[in-house]
């Protein structure tokens, strides 16, 4: 089967934990998301988003159209470092509990990101305009400012098959029991070289869904794709 590998990076990234945040504290999930993924890929084929939203649509436009979109993703690091930003809004929209109209905001951004993302029945419309180098709206990774500097492309062969080890990020539900408590070290940049467990989490349309970064071996054998030298798990559906 055909996979489209992108190789994706920046200098920040912000990927906004909805539902969790408060208009002050805004905080990003540790990687790129599944709608992430989606926003960028529906933003290089000018497919309308959240704020083109029709009434009558409960999901956009670029949603619908890459619904059957399965991806995999390999970070290069099971979590990057962040760092806080705190500024004032002197806009006056938003009140705080004295009645002033400057409010101290606090955002978190990943630094230094960078991913491999590996792609299956992508639209030929996305792929062709991907191919092309053409991308009808501006990228981000997840916030304007948060430019993308990096994007590499390469169309690969994939097979179909069964493993225990997974390179890529999975749902934490296939970890062995004993591996959910795991301590780990975070702290080497070649992570794929030494046995970790990093959990984390998404959210999306108030579904939150746990997912791991291991090397270790699963509690059984899962469904993936072998490609590029790797066993990748593809994660379909909205997230």
């Amino acid at each position: 089967m055909e996979i489209l590998k992108i190789s994706l990076g920046g200098r920040v990234a912000h990927f906004g934990i909805n539902g969790t945040n408060d208009k002050n504290n805004r905080y990003s999930f540790q990687h790129i998301t599944g709608s992430n993924i989606k926003g960028i890929l529906g933003a290089i084929a000018g497919y309308n988003g959240w704020n083109e939203l029709d009434k009558k649509a409960s999901i956009p436009e670029f949603l619908e159209k890459l619904k059957d979109l399965e991806y995999g993703v390999i970070p290069k690091k099971p979590k990057f470092n962040s760092t806080i930003q705190k500024y004032n809004n002197t806009t006056g929209v938003n009140k705080d509990d004295k009645g002033g109209t400057s409010l101290q905001i606090t955002e978190e951004f990943l630094e230094e990101v960078s991913w491999d993302i590996y792609l299956k029945n992508l639209p030929l419309e996305v792929k062709n305009s991907i191919l092309n180098g053409v991308s009808v709206y501006p990228t981000s990774l997840g916030k304007k400012g948060c430019f993308i500097n990096k994007f590499d492309i390469e169309i690969l062969r994939g097979d179909e098959i069964e493993s225990n080890k997974l390179q890529s990020i999975f749902p934490a539900e296939f970890l062995k029991e004993e591996d959910l408590s795991l301590e780990f070290n975070l702290l080497d940049d070649d992570f794929l070289e030494d046995d970790f467990v990093f959990l984390y989490s998404e959210d999306f349309f108030q579904e939150t869904k746990n997912y791991a970064i291991s090397k270790n071996t699963l509690k059984e054998k899962v469904k993936c794709i072998s490609v590029d030298e790797k066993n990748i798990y593809m994660i379909g559906g909205n997230l």
